[in-house]
């Protein structure tokens, strides 16, 4: 009897263990080189569920905290297991209309994991694995047209602290409007504090434990506001932090509000064991939905000239818009831009005019509008046209019917959800009316760019146009040698560079340090599908043969793209290839002449070519014919230096 009552105690425990809920999940990349594992730890008495990231085996996020606050409820505090989807395989091949690389594919693998609350809610918590990185989000499936709120979100990045960091603080200027326009902080300590008490903005890049890793958001759909980051997580790990309070277009509260079932942005975690998996990545536009534009065939990325940077009161010149008209012709760029200020143009013709005279010399016309944000109840409706949804779609097809080909919008100036509403409404109504989107003075970029392909650039960086200070012109080439590796990493960047000219503000000219190699070499490093090109019109006019021929050719879109060389803050050696041509830009961050030595892609091994190198200073232009037999060239710049080349 007892040796019966000993063997059904033990088979009673043993159909215990089996059927306890696992505490510990992994998802592992196709390439098994990324692995990111899910845990739900004891934690004071309580579990809590958290996650690692391995790459290669080396840990690169330490034991972080998931979970958030809805409605009061903890998600992630002493959550119950349900149950695990089995894995699904993700190839989706799509195209582009713009960016680093058009024809891509989105090649992951995906789990979802379901959980309970305490109080018997349900939720998910739905991850892809990449052979670049890895991707979560917190989803809720039941259905209930209810309106639910987002307390807190308590998601931590507990980065290895034994590294440098690259971070852009958020952007709380005087006017506390973020437009992510702040100078990137390099090579400082892992999860040092701000310094502001705002927190930091995405995308922040790390070397940690041997490895590369940026840490980002994607997929904005309304239904959340963009988030950005501070030191309030665990031993100062980065935790995620809504936008603020004080933010002063809209008087709304920040946290998330929506019915169910809902879904939130990704968190993007992208790693490899060298800068080029970063620069390379397309993981922000895979995490997105696809395109909603059925006929894309209008969509076209493309350059364009721009008077208002040399002189800002010229939207309002009839005569100076054609010279800019008549520029983009002369040098085969697609587009000109009309800046603010051109419903009051004058001097012989109107913004009408224009868009005729441009027709017919083969030339696309894009307007600049205000966003609208904050302006809901102006009784002027030009100030609030592209916030109402009535006035925003007459304009848009009063604008069309004419031939104006784009939008630059701008002043968005908050990251609160119901400006972050505003962006696919706008996007959609643009697509509608077959018109292409700048994005101006917005968030940083979370992949519009897939689902809305005319959407072509977004701002969200300290570009040209704040050249007019001489404190900006100095810090310039460390700024630009930092870019590549941290914003434009995300989406494309409307920086409009190119400027050979000293921007004159308030009748004072800022000397540039830059040589004239290093702003002709920004045409291929910077990325963007709309390429505002920023200088003055005699200036392009005046240069020599070879940079004007470079700047005719060097095209907006490209089916590839690969960083040869480079750290941040110091250099960057960028090729892009259109077609069969190759193109290549560098450009020195540092105020000391150097030697720039890296290996060419091996296709363009043993071409002949000429490099447009700096002259005898950083005024002139020179050049160095190459015939490269071992596929490595080395190039000396100048100090803020660079240089450019096309490879057929």
């Amino acid at each position: 009897m007892n040796k019966l009552l000993s063997t059904v105690m033990l088979l009673s425990v043993v159909l215990f263990a089996a059927c306890t809920a696992p505490d510990k999940w992994e998802l592992v990349s196709k390439d098994s080189h990324v692995r990111f594992v899910l845990e739900n730890r004891a934690d004071g008495g309580k579990t809590s569920l958290s996650y690692s990231v391995y790459y290669r085996d080396t840990l690169a996020v330490e034991n972080s905290l998931l979970g958030l606050v809805m409605d009061g409820t903890e998600y992630g505090t002493a959550a119950h297991f349900v149950s695990a989807s089995p894995v699904k395989e993700i190839n989706d091949a799509y195209q582009l209309k713009a960016g680093k690389r058009m024809n891509t594919v989105d090649d992951c693998r995906e789990q979802t994991f379901t959980f309970s609350t305490q109080e018997g809610k349900q939720f998910n918590l739905i991850i892809r694995a990449y052979n670049d990185g890895i991707a979560f989000r917190y989803g809720f499936p039941e259905v209930d047209n209810r309106m639910h709120t987002i307390q807190a979100e308590h998601t931590e990045f507990a980065v290895p602290v034994n590294g440098k960091a690259w971070i852009h603080p958020y952007d709380w200027n005087d006017r506390h409007k973020p437009s992510y326009e702040q100078y990137c902080r390099n090579e400082i300590e892992i999860r040092s504090e701000c310094g502001h008490g705002r927190g930091w903005a995405y995308p922040m890049l790390f070397n940690t434990n041997g490895v590369w890793m940026m840490i980002t958001e994607a997929h904005l759909d309304g239904s959340y506001p963009a988030t950005h980051v501070d030191n309030a997580g665990t031993d100062n790990a980065y935790r995620v932090r809504f936008p603020e309070l004080e933010e002063p277009v809209i008087p709304d509260a920040v946290e998330p509000v929506s019915e169910l079932p809902w879904l939130t942005p990704w968190r993007v975690i992208i790693v490899g064991n060298n800068l080029d998996t970063i620069f390379r990545t397309q993981m922000v536009s895979h995490l997105n939905p696809a395109s909603v534009v059925e006929d894309d065939a209008w969509i076209k990325a493309g350059r364009a000239s721009w008077s208002w940077w040399s002189n800002g009161g010229t939207p309002r010149d009839y005569k100076a818009q054609l010279k800019y008209v008549d520029l983009s012709a002369e040098m085969g760029w697609e587009y000109m831009l009309i800046d603010a200020g051109w419903q009051r143009m004058g001097n012989g013709g109107t913004m009408e005019d224009v868009v005729k005279y441009a027709q017919q010399k083969g030339v696309g016309v894009w307007l600049w509008y205000h966003s609208g944000a904050g302006r809901d109840n102006d009784s002027v409706p030009t100030h609030r046209l592209m916030s109402d949804p009535e006035l925003r779609r007459a304009e848009m097809k009063r604008i069309s019917e004419i031939g104006v080909k784009g939008i630059k919008v701008d002043f968005f100036d908050t990251d609160k959800q119901r400006i972050i509403g505003l962006y696919p409404a706008l996007l959609k109504d643009a697509a509608d009316h077959h018109l292409l989107v700048d994005l101006h003075g917005a968030t940083l970029p979370r992949g519009f760019e897939r689902t809305y392909p005319n959407m072509l650039t977004t701002e969200a960086i300290r570009g040209a146009e704040t050249l007019g200070r001489q404190e900006r012109c100095d810090r310039a080439a460390a700024h630009n040698a930092t870019v590549p590796f941290t914003r434009n990493v995300v989406g494309s960047m409307d920086y409009t560079p190119v400027t050979f000219s000293n921007k004159v503000r308030q009748g004072v000219p800022a000397l540039r340090r830059t040589t004239v190699g290093h702003q002709l070499a920004l045409a291929v490093v910077f990325e963007s599908g709309f390429q505002c090109l920023a200088d003055k019109a005699e200036s392009y006019l005046a240069l020599p043969e070879q940079p004007k021929q470079f700047l005719k050719d060097v095209p907006a879109a490209w089916d590839e793209s690969r960083l040869l060389a480079g750290y941040p803050g110091e250099c960057a050696v960028v090729a892009r290839r259109s077609g069969d041509v190759w193109y290549i830009g560098s450009i020195n961050g540092k105020e000391e002449e150097h030697e720039i030595e890296f290996a060419l892609p091996a296709e363009c091994a043993g071409k002949s070519f000429t490099v447009i190198t700096d002259g005898e200073d950083k005024d002139s232009f020179g050049h160095m014919p190459v015939e490269s037999t071992d596929g490595t060239l080395r190039v000396k710049v100048l100090p803020n230096g660079g240089f450019a080349a096309i490879i057929r």
